[in-house]
């Protein structure tokens, strides 16, 4: 259960957050849905807190359990690092070497349990090996792994690994990131070759809003990590984006709506 999403019946609602589920988890009463009411079903996330009791929050967090995601070093401690997984706890990747990173930079990690149950993260998985020929050519987003001497490792699909060599990278990429990609070809080991492609700033804004009901919850104003964490871009690419859809735009304080 720690580390998904699960839906559990509201059992008791006290001053200090509601009881859910026949395992009787907390979900503070300031995640608490408004109005909710016992015998409701309430959607949440589940982890354990600083004294690793099993704890419920409505966050969303950036990565569930298994899934590889980029997270933002937000501290460094002599055994590892811990990085914001957009939850009220960060979560910890232990490593040798902390001094090698620096905080505001983001590591490419698979979300896992330690012995203990607890989320952990981990710069040490492994990809499968793709034998399926047809993603040749196909256009795929990738997750920027780590740059090696041959160019940037890449993850696709949270379970391919794929490279974007030097001699083809004609703008800055950030491990991290998330960029556009084509497959140029898939080698005897399941690896694949790719070729970066690069797209329109407004042009991607205008797949997510369609994506999304024609609708972002998203301003000028809106904080960076979650300009990038909706719109896959950062906030001086948006204000960019923003402004070359111009009057196709509807604005408001609280987003921006597609008109046509």
């Amino acid at each position: 259960m720690v580390g998904t999403y699960v839906n559990l019946e509201v059992r008791k609602i006290l001053p200090f957050g509601a009881i859910l589920g026949d395992e009787e988890i907390l979900l503070p009463k300031k995640y608490m849905p408004e109005k909710v009411q016992i015998g409701e079903s309430v959607e949440v996330f589940i982890y354990t807190d600083s004294e690793d009791r099993i704890i419920a929050t409505t966050l969303k967090p950036f990565g569930v359990l298994e899934s590889i995601v980029a997270l933002e070093i937000v501290d460094i401690a002599s055994n590892g690092v811990y990085l914001d997984l957009g939850i009220a706890k960060d979560i910890f990747l232990p490593c040798k070497n902390p001094h090698i990173f620096q905080r505001g930079k983001k590591v490419v990690v698979k979300i896992q349990k330690d012995k203990q149950g607890r989320l952990i993260a981990s710069t040490q998985f492994k990809c499968f090996p793709c034998k399926d020929k047809r993603k040749i050519h196909q256009e795929m987003r990738a997750l920027v792994r780590r740059k090696t001497p041959l160019g940037f490792e890449c993850v696709i699909e949270e379970k391919y690994q794929g490279m974007i060599y030097h001699n083809e990278i004609f703008s800055p990429i950030k491990i991290g990131e998330e960029v556009n990609v084509s497959v140029r070809n898939i080698r005897s080991d399941g690896k694949m070759d790719l070729k970066l492609i690069l797209e329109d700033e407004a042009q991607s804004l205008l797949k997510i809003l369609r994506a999304n009901a024609n609708y972002l919850k998203l301003t000028n104003d809106s904080d960076p990590q979650e300009i990038y964490k909706v719109a896959k871009m950062s906030k001086k690419a948006f204000k960019r984006a923003v402004a070359k859809l111009g009057d196709r735009l509807e604005k408001s304080q609280e987003g921006i709506t597609l008109l046509r």
